[in-house]
């Protein structure tokens, strides 16, 4: 189902084809009996409710990177839905846990959350996703609204196999001073889809991506990440590291949109990304837009591979070739991973890595 997700804002030439999302990408058909149920479980610490008329400000809510469209898709057809609310100055220490794992009696999820963030609260939020079917969906649609002051850690980890399709789209509104931090763990999945688009309409809010991916064979990875900034003395930081071995192929979309009020933003964006194989494809489309003076705006991109004489270096040392490959793109994942507040999960994540490098024939 083609909707043209993960827009660029602004559309450059059509033949680099990073306009939006290709259809190799496109969110699939509902089933004829529909999707069925989903293995899902929740864990969801004390001082955060789950229901209450909070849910009425995500009906007419700023739509996710992926698109109006797209949004009104998950939200309609979400077989999970999930709603959490935190008072006004509560800080919630231990994180609420969601895990959804795909499995040949249940090969759908889709899911909806909306998270609801009150004046000087704080919470941190884990999304994790595994499993495998045979033609499995996993999508959801994450909808944040951080109120004045308000600190909302979200954190991504999906660890699918290489035959199920993966769609994630998150939607933010940020206050006044409201914090909202955002990590991001693809590593799996023949499809990986992803867009954020966070609007910071108001004065002093700060939004921060760090965000991972791993491609492999013929695995279709699309990505596009947005900050709105309105507010003045508003701060974006949004950095990704990737992998691309056999024959993936990926877009990255980052755009840092500057609007006319927005004076002294700062907007960083970067990706650093490792081809293993010379049929990897990577597109990086880097977008600053300005309408407003008296801001900062940088974006940097390093494609290519590993540093041969590093990798010498660390080879004389005594490593292996596979070892000190593993060295280098553990140092590059790090800055994300070391964002997961589970341990367990974090070990997960980098043994997850380490054996989907030693699964692939690598051209160094």
């Amino acid at each position: 189902m083609n909707m043209n997700m993960n827009r660029l804002p602004v559309p450059t030439w059509n033949h680099l084809g990073v306009n939006f999302a290709p259809d190799k990408a496109a969110l699939p058909q509902v089933p004829a009996n529909g999707w069925g149920t989903a293995a899902a479980t929740a864990a969801v610490p004390a001082g955060i409710r789950t229901n209450g008329p909070e849910t009425e400000i995500f009906e007419t809510f700023t739509e996710s990177g992926m698109g109006v469209a797209a949004d009104a898709f998950l939200a309609a057809n979400a077989n999970v839905k999930e709603h959490l609310a935190v008072g006004e100055g509560a800080a919630i220490e231990t994180p609420a846990v969601f895990e959804v794992k795909l499995d040949e009696a249940h090969p759908c999820a889709l899911s909806c959350l909306t998270i609801d963030a009150a004046k000087g609260s704080s919470l941190t939020v884990v999304q994790v996703l595994r499993g495998d079917a045979e033609d499995g969906v996993a999508a959801s649609l994450v909808r944040i609204n951080a109120a004045e002051g308000a600190h909302v850690k979200l954190v991504q980890v999906q660890l699918l196999g290489n035959k199920a399709s993966r769609w994630g789209a998150v939607a933010i509104r940020q206050a006044a001073g409201s914090r909202v931090e955002q990590v991001r763990i693809e590593l799996g999945g023949k499809v990986s889809v992803c867009g954020t688009r966070t609007l910071q309409d108001h004065n002093k809010s700060e939004y921060d991506l760090d965000a991972v991916y791993f491609g492999r064979d013929n695995d279709v990875l699309d990505y596009n990440d947005v900050s709105v900034q309105i507010g003045k003395d508003t701060l974006c930081e949004m950095h990704t590291a990737g992998v691309l071995t056999g024959n993936a192929d990926k877009i990255l979309r980052g755009t840092v949109d500057f609007r006319r009020g927005a004076k002294r933003g700062v907007g960083h964006e970067s990706e650093d990304v490792l081809l293993f194989s010379p049929t990897a494809r990577n597109r990086t489309a880097p977008l600053i837009l300005c309408g407003e003076e008296e801001v900062e705006g940088q974006h940097a991109a390093s494609v290519g591979r590993l540093d041969e004489s590093k990798l010498y270096y660390l080879r004389s040392r005594g490593l292996s070739e596979s070892q000190a490959r593993r060295l280098m793109v553990d140092a590059r994942f790090a800055p994300a991973i070391e964002k997961i507040p589970l341990e367990e999960l974090r070990t997960e994540v980098r043994e997850t890595v380490a054996r989907r490098l030693d699964d692939e024939q690598l051209d160094g």
